[in-house]
């Protein structure tokens, strides 16, 4: 009988320190993670509206706001919004960096937008493949109305030019926009940490992510400002955080 109860006690105890080992393997990478405070952002027309563990970004154009991600809790970012004296009827489109929760749930708030994403990114959307081990990814709002993009299509929201670059790695069909060459927001394609560009912890292929992280920082057009929803913003040219 004894010999049962430390059986047993060996059991919870080893499950005990597994549960602690899975809260913190998920855990200390958020801990790295530095999003932006909501404000203007210095020495640019960008607003950063914070959202838990990550950040939201608004560019006002001449007719409404260009929106980056769309966040993790639609309550608290539909309370940010009206303490910013940011309207969701002027929201007119939104740019999808993928499809992650953390990304994409507060997109019922904006039924006056248009919304964005990659066209490789729909699978894992809708659903049709997994996300990991455990999960799907579900998007908030009925696919069929998503605009789907390709790699290096160029749009024009009133005279802002956006190109959309595909970042395969954090997930399949992640993607990144440069807006009018100056200012590149990467979502979860890249995380910041001491200074440097790095793969993201939960990411899908991170063989796939370094890849994408080296090809792309070489591009020729890599002096612009780079915005991640979970860091400060980086000089690509230098790698070096601008606070």
């Amino acid at each position: 009988m004894e010999k049962t109860k430390k059986r047993i006690l060996l059991i919870l105890i080893s499950i005990l320190i597994l549960i602690i080992g899975i809260t913190l393997y998920f855990l200390y990478p958020l801990l790295k993670m530095k999003p932006a405070e909501t404000g203007s952002i210095n020495n640019t027309n960008v607003f950063a509206l914070r959202n838990g563990i990550n950040s939201i970004f608004f560019i006002k154009s001449e007719n409404g706001y260009i929106m980056i991600d769309a966040g993790s809790s639609a309550n608290k970012i539909e309370a940010s919004l009206k303490e910013n004296d940011i309207n969701v009827t002027d929201v007119k489109w939104i740019l999808l960096t993928h499809s992650d929760s953390d990304h994409v749930n507060s997109l019922p708030l904006f039924s006056n937008a248009e919304i964005y994403m990659s066209e490789d990114e729909i699978n894992l959307a809708n659903g049709t493949i997994k996300r990991n081990l455990f999960s799907y990814n579900s998007l908030p709002v009925n696919t069929d109305e998503i605009n789907l993009l390709y790699d290096g299509q160029e749009l024009l929201f009133d005279n802002i030019k956006v190109e959309c670059i595909k970042t395969p790695g954090h997930t399949d069909g992640t993607m990144i926009y440069l807006i009018d060459d100056k200012y590149l927001f990467t979502g979860d394609a890249f995380m910041v940490s001491n200074n440097k560009l790095s793969v993201h912890p939960f990411t899908m292929d991170k063989e796939l992510a370094g890849q994408t992280i080296t090809s792309k920082t070489r591009r020729p057009s890599s002096n612009s400002t780079h915005f991640s929803q979970r860091s400060l913003l980086v000089s690509l040219r230098k790698s070096k955080v601008i606070r």
